[in-house]
């Protein structure tokens, strides 16, 4: 069986790359397919001032970093001054994201669902 490589990452906007190299691949392809991901992430999902997650992530420690609980609409409230033509569901897809990765505490259900910085943020 020919040899396989996995290569895998995750660009700053939550896009997952797969790539898989299979047969009689050598350094230099390699090197090549991990200079695009670089290059992919260096890209900044073409919207100036970084990506919507990296965006998204800023206004949530600006707006709501002191431990105020916030729901989705709070949040996108504030967020679509800053980001024009953001839907509601972006706003949501990314919150979920970030308690996934355990930087947002989730309590209440729905309609009551209310979020928090996990850690707060104090202003200097």
């Amino acid at each position: 069986m020919p040899p396989k490589i996995k290569i895998e990452d995750y660009l700053d906007d939550g896009e997952k790359i797969s790539i898989v190299l299979e047969g009689d691949v050598d350094e230099k392809r390699v090197l090549q397919v991990l200079e695009m991901l670089r290059l992919m992430k260096g890209a900044g999902g073409g919207e100036s001032g970084g990506s919507l997650r990296a965006r998204l992530w800023s206004l949530i420690a600006e707006n709501f970093g002191d431990g105020t609980w916030f729901s989705i609409k709070d949040l996108y409230n504030v967020a679509r001054r800053e980001i024009p033509g953001l839907r509601i569901t972006s706003v949501s897809t990314y919150v979920s994201r970030f308690v996934k990765e355990g930087r947002l505490v989730k309590k209440g259900r729905r309609p009551n669902t209310r979020y928090r910085v996990k850690v707060v943020m104090r202003r200097v």
